[in-house]
């Protein structure tokens, strides 16, 4: 009797236990159907999508670029986010790069992250192997990419070379283009170089779209990718792809201080991350107007002049600038240097741009004063006061 009863308790748990499973994969299908209406329904109706593209080695994130694109103006942006952007992770107690977040085929606590940085939602998420990359590259005929100076170096016993100009890349070429380092290159360079190979890939995606939508080629690409959508939504993106007008990408990048944290170089965004997010609201606005606007545009140019007597002071203040990627004119004195109090001038009639320089320093002191006579090139005029301790303007 006792076995009848405990084979039938047995029964149900594993009846229970079938339930559970249905319910689950259920689940799981109606989360997968949801993407798919999500992903295409907003390319339908020409509503944003915006995926997140890793390139990875092994368990290890090498770099990840958002693509912000609007599909009623068939513009885009590409936002270099760099591996080591420093953040709290809270599932591991400490400060450390995004890319501890990074799990190879599970995305969802890295996408968050990166969500929470940008202020923006992301519709999907394309991780690229560097080994698959060679073979995505060789399938779709090599990548048109531009080297402006000629490369030899020799890594790990390997001589790498690369010519300059307009070149299209093979697979291997392609790996090479992206993971050799030369020691003179700055840090600008090396992210240019990064979101070269994304422009030139999404482009290439575009423009073999016909062959991609074949079933063949189509499954090796889903070999290939490894995503969070399935493979309908998969479908749609790359048919996009040869809508996206890749000659107007907008190029940008997270910018911040490089602090140290155990033993760890992190990259911290500026003012806890305010100016990155407007800088993604900028770009999302600038994605959706049909005014061709150039990456040089979203720059202001910003002049620089010492009115005091103290040497070196315009200097500095050129180093901050510059460190939010402003193009600032070499430093300059002032018509004299008698300056009590920082002022900023906006010299185009846009306001709002100089009071995001005079925010930057703390400077309270904005006005606009056009000079018909001035450098046409310069948005933005400051001039330091004595208020100016190098870095921001005391009250």
């Amino acid at each position: 009797m006792l076995d009848r009863r405990s084979r039938k308790a047995d029964r149900s748990i594993i009846l229970l236990a079938l339930i559970a499973v249905v319910v689950a994969a259920t689940a799981v299908y109606a989360s997968l159907q949801l993407r798919v209406d999500r992903i295409t329904d907003a390319l339908k109706k020409k509503q944003p999508v915006n995926t997140l593209i890793i390139l990875s080695d092994g368990e290890k994130a090498l770099f990840f670029e958002v693509f912000l694109y609007n599909p009623e103006t068939r513009k885009g942006t590409l936002f270099h986010v760099p591996a080591n952007v420093g953040a709290v992770i809270e599932g591991l107690r400490r400060v450390d790069g995004i890319d501890a977040l990074y799990r190879r085929g599970s995305p969802a606590a890295l996408q968050k992250m990166i969500e929470g940085l940008l202020g923006v939602s992301l519709h999907c998420v394309l991780d690229l192997g560097l080994a698959d990359a060679v073979k995505l590259v060789d399938l779709i005929g090599g990548l048109a990419l531009f080297i402006p100076n000629p490369v030899d170096i020799t890594r790990e016993g390997r001589r790498i070379l690369l010519p300059s100009g307009s070149v299209t890349l093979d697979g291997d070429k392609t790996a090479d283009f992206l993971t050799y380092e030369d020691s003179l290159e700055t840090e600008v360079d090396r992210v240019g170089r990064q979101q070269k190979f994304v422009q030139s890939l999404l482009k290439s995606l575009g423009e073999n779209r016909v062959l991609l939508a074949q079933r063949g080629p189509f499954r090796l690409v889903r070999s290939l990718v490894r995503t969070n959508i399935p493979p309908r939504a998969l479908a749609a993106l790359l048919a996009e792809l040869g809508r996206y007008d890749s000659e107007r990408v907008i190029l940008s990048r997270v910018l911040g201080a490089t602090r140290t944290v155990d033993s760890r170089d992190l990259l911290f965004p500026h003012q806890g991350g305010e100016l990155l997010t407007e800088a993604v609201r900028q770009a999302v606005a600038a994605n959706a107007s049909n005014e061709f606007i150039r990456a040089e545009d979203l720059t202001l140019t910003v002049q620089v002049l010492n009115g005091t007597a103290t040497a070196g002071l315009a200097n500095r203040a050129w180093e901050v600038f510059r460190s939010y990627d402003m193009e600032v004119l070499a430093p300059n004195n002032a018509d004299n240097d008698q300056y009590q109090s920082t002022v900023v001038y906006d010299r185009k009639g846009r306001i709002e741009d100089a009071r995001r320089v005079a925010d930057l320093i703390r400077c309270t002191r904005v006005s606009t004063q056009m000079d018909p006579q001035g450098d046409q090139a310069v948005d933005v005029t400051v001039i330091l006061g004595k208020d100016f301790d190098g870095r921001y303007c005391k009250q």
